[in-house]
């Protein structure tokens, strides 16, 4: 866990030293919104009824664009292979990367959440079963990104291949995610909510349980 941890706090703090990484993640969610936003027109009820999908669409990609700078950054500066090579299974190497960028998407999903109930008049009053669906929705999706961005960390072209790889694994997470993001929204008992969210938690444990396992032999393979 201590392993984990400094290496997510390390990618955390090279990221916001940077800056540019998150000032173009935050501008691509809120250039999404907005764009959409336009698209759709000014008829609130169905800016409402898009705002599901326009939103778990921006995470997605803000998701894909996270996992590859996280892997990009040790293939160019040669310290992956420093990383599988500390004694001790690989497994921490997958968990640390995970880690780094839940904390980076959660705090983005959260602006892109207030983003949305100022372009698609999304309410807010039910802040923390939204809170949850983000939570869930984005470990599913990060677990996979992380993995598949070890995979392919190593090839030429891998900005590329990783959507078309990541995205037909990843679709019933998407898809759960909206639906539960439309319940909450749209003012549904938690009741019939939750079936979505226990979807999710099964997904979520699935993935990151496969991605952690299969983790090391893809890297040392």
């Amino acid at each position: 866990m201590r392993r984990v941890w400094l290496l997510a706090l390390r990618d955390l703090r090279l990221e916001v030293r940077d800056r540019l990484g998150v000032l173009s993640a935050l501008a691509f969610l809120f250039v999404n919104l907005f764009v959409m936003a336009l698209a759709l027109g000014p008829e609130e009820g169905t800016l409402r009824r898009a705002a599901p999908g326009v939103l778990w669409v921006a995470l997605a990609f803000l998701s894909t664009l996270l996992a590859t700078r996280a892997f990009g950054r040790e293939t160019e500066e040669g310290t992956l292979d420093d990383l599988l090579l500390v004694p001790g299974s690989k497994e921490w190497v997958y968990f640390g990367k995970l880690l780094f960028q839940l904390l980076v998407l959660l705090p983005l999903a959260l602006l892109a959440l207030f983003g949305a109930a100022g372009f698609f008049h999304v309410p807010l009053e039910r802040g923390g079963a939204l809170f949850l669906t983000l939570a869930l929705g984005s470990l599913g999706y990060a677990s996979v990104a992380t993995f598949y961005a070890g995979l392919l960390s190593r090839l030429r072209g891998r900005e590329v291949l990783l959507p078309l790889l990541l995205f037909s694994l990843v679709v019933p997470v998407v898809l759960a995610s909206v639906r539960a993001t439309a319940g909450v929204t749209e003012g549904l008992p938690l009741g019939e909510v939750a079936p979505w969210w226990q979807l999710l938690l099964v997904f979520d444990l699935v993935y990151v349980t496969a991605s952690a396992l299969l983790f090391p032999l893809v890297m040392e393979g």
